[in-house]
């Protein structure tokens, strides 16, 4: 019984060593709501910030071997989604899907080790894999309306 423990509390150290990428995503800090916010834009700040708010829980969880990847993959999507709707320029939207971008790449590098040490499963691989192809899915079809509405501008002569 004690042997069985102490292999979980080992897979559990194991599967906790995230990328440093997903780290700084967990030690973002939270939004601050302004008295001046219309009401939208409260609402979708405080969607982030319990987004956030959960993120850091479930981390702390897979540090204590509490949870799994799949549960920190899912609390990404929830966070990642709700950061893309605090903005409403094309332009910004594109810059934070380019960084979730470059976040979910080094991710996946990571659960690949994983994946070969037998510390994570495939089917978890790809799932993360799903996500990190729907943001950039996303970031094509934003980067192609943009560029279809530049190019319906009538240009000056």
């Amino acid at each position: 019984m004690w042997a069985s423990g102490f292999q979980l509390s080992l897979y559990a150290q194991q599967v906790a060593k995230l990328s440093p990428k997903v780290i700084a995503v967990v030690n973002m800090p939270l939004v601050e709501l302004k008295d001046n916010d219309a009401p939208l834009l409260r609402l979708k700040k405080e969607r982030f910030n319990a987004a956030l708010n959960e993120t850091k829980a479930r981390f702390d969880l897979c540090k204590r071997g509490l949870t799994r990847v799949p549960e920190l993959i899912e609390v990404g999507e929830r966070l990642f989604g709700a950061e893309v709707d605090l903005y409403d320029k094309p332009e910004d939207k594109a810059q934070v899907l380019e960084r979730h971008l470059d976040v979910y790449r080094e991710a996946e590098g990571n659960l690949e080790k994983q994946v070969k040490e037998g510390l994570a499963t495939q089917a978890d691989l790809e799932r993360l894999r799903y996500n990190k192809l729907s943001v950039e899915i996303d970031l094509f079809n934003l980067k192609n309306m943009h560029e279809e509405h530049e190019a319906a501008q009538p240009t000056p002569k």
